[in-house]
C-alpha cells in the first residue's frame, strides 16, 4: 500500500511542474531511454503548463484523465489520476460517475464493433 502512495504522489508531480534537482520526474524520467536526447522528460515537465492552459479547472482536468484512463485500462494512471483528482476537491460519486460514463462509452464501442454498424449511418446521424 506504501507503493502506492508513493506512486500517486510521484506521479501527481506530473501536473504540479514538479522538478527534482533538475533531474525530472522521479518516476518517469528514469524510464525514459538516453536515445530520445531527454525530450520525453521535456515533454514531461511541460505538462503542467499544459493543465494550467487547458481551459478546466484541476478537479475537472484529473476527472477527464481519469475517463481517459479507464478507458485505456491504465492500472498506473487510474491510481494517479483518481488521487490527484481527490487531492483536487472530487467526491467519490464523482469519482464513480466519471468511472461509470467511460464504461458505458467502452460498452457501446464494443456493441457498435462487434456488430459491424455502418459508419456512414452514424455520421448522418450526427451530422458528420
Amino acid at each position: 500500500m506504501r507503493y502506492l502512495a508513493v506512486l500517486t504522489l510521484a506521479l501527481g508531480t506530473l501536473f504540479s511542474g514538479a522538478v527534482f534537482a533538475g533531474q525530472g520526474h522521479p518516476i518517469l524520467t528514469p524510464l525514459e531511454p538516453k536515445a530520445t536526447g531527454g525530450a520525453y522528460t521535456n515533454y514531461l515537465m511541460s505538462q503542467s503548463e499544459f493543465a494550467k492552459k487547458s481551459g478546466f479547472d484541476a478537479k475537472t482536468f484529473q476527472l477527464v484523465s481519469l475517463a481517459a484512463a479507464v478507458g485505456m485500462k491504465c492500472e498506473y494512471c487510474i491510481l494517479a489520476h483518481s488521487g490527484m483528482a481527490k487531492k483536487a476537491g472530487a467526491t467519490d460519486e464523482q469519482i464513480k460517475t466519471v468511472v461509470m460514463m467511460a464504461a458505458n462509452v467502452a460498452i457501446n464501442s464494443t456493441v457498435l464493433y462487434g456488430n459491424q454498424y455502418e459508419i456512414n449511418a452514424l455520421r448522418k446521424m450526427f451530422g458528420k
